[in-house]
């Protein structure tokens, strides 16, 4: 027989222990993730009447990130949002967040009250935010950040091609995605216009289904979004290009701009899609700069990745009329 493990010595029990909670012992855990300094448990039993709690364990500088916005700014908007617990740092470098456990269903885009759901929550959100300037400053998330992705990424991939693994097509790929990476910069003082037209708010900056939950109560349906680690302060160009990827053509993005402009009453729709085109090359150039760092331990993986954000990256420029 294996030897049992008292939960109450469960590194995550440990930590949540230290907030002095109501209930410490968890009736189970449940690893979600766990790869050393981040690792995710839910904590069965433990949290406001008995719910479940998630235990995350992360970098102290993304942990820093989710607890300025959980501590100062979703408390002061009219966003429905994770209950937050508290906040743990580990003498490693690592801190602990505890949050109620979302619960509920991913969002789905073939559901109609989902998307109206998304896009009205993200409209109040980015609105409602912009007034709110949390006494610890977020990281910058506009231009100039997916500018230092772009040049990051060149920088890892050209450095990656004297690599004897590289064959004639890898080759091909790479030096198609520097060269779209050069058309780009060219032009990025058009994408600094285009995302002029909106305030700078809070920005989530990875709004996709698997962090957005909706879970139906006695209130109605809920949106509860997860995982800030890339949120940010400056225009909400990211999450409007989600809207548009998400709910396809402008029926969210006509939504938002209906509850957007209860405060920002100039905005137009042609605003709001030149962000969402901003918004593509944000998160396209994030996902390039990601996947640069794995050429260098996982080739094939980071080639293959890299074919598809060519392609994607393509359709984008296509899109911006940068290639005629």
């Amino acid at each position: 027989m294996g030897t049992l493990i008292d939960p109450l010595e469960h590194p995550a029990v440990r930590a949540w222990g230290t907030l002095l909670p109501a209930r410490l012992e968890p009736t189970s855990i449940a690893a979600l993730r766990d790869r050393d300094k981040t690792a995710v448990y839910r904590l069965d039993g433990v949290g406001l009447e008995g719910a479940p709690v998630v235990a995350k364990r992360c970098h102290a500088a993304t942990g820093g990130i989710e607890r300025t916005v959980y501590e100062e700014i979703l408390p002061h908007l009219p966003v429905t949002a994770l209950h937050y617990y508290g906040h743990v740092a580990e003498d490693d470098g690592s801190c602990w967040l505890f949050l109620e456990d979302a619960g509920g269903v991913p969002f789905s885009p073939l559901a109609e009250g989902h998307r109206v759901l998304v896009a009205r929550w993200l409209a109040l959100l980015h609105t409602s935010a912009a007034r709110v300037r949390p006494a610890t400053p977020l990281p910058d998330r506009g231009p100039a950040h997916y500018l230092d992705h772009l040049r990051s990424a060149r920088r890892t991939i050209l450095d990656s091609l004297g690599d004897s693994a590289a064959s004639p097509g890898d080759r091909e790929v790479l030096e198609g995605i520097v060269a779209q990476c050069d058309v780009v910069e060219a032009r990025w003082h058009e994408v600094e216009e285009w995302c002029a037209a909106l305030p700078a708010t809070l920005v989530h900056g990875d709004f996709r289904p698997k962090n957005v939950h909706v879970r139906a109560d006695g209130a109605g349906a809920r949106l509860l979004a997860m995982d800030w680690e890339t949120a940010g302060w400056g225009a909400p160009a990211a999450d409007l290009a989600s809207i548009r990827g998400l709910l396809g053509e402008l029926d969210g993005l006509t939504t938002y701009q209906s509850i957007a402009r209860e405060s920002w009453p100039g905005l137009d729709v042609r605003s709001i899609l030149r962000s969402v085109e901003a918004g593509k090359f944000f998160r396209r150039l994030a996902a390039i700069s990601w996947s640069s760092l794995s050429l260098s331990s996982r080739w094939e993986k980071g080639v293959a990745h890299m074919q598809v954000h060519q392609a994607e990256l393509a359709a984008a420029i296509e899109a911006a009329s940068w290639t005629r």
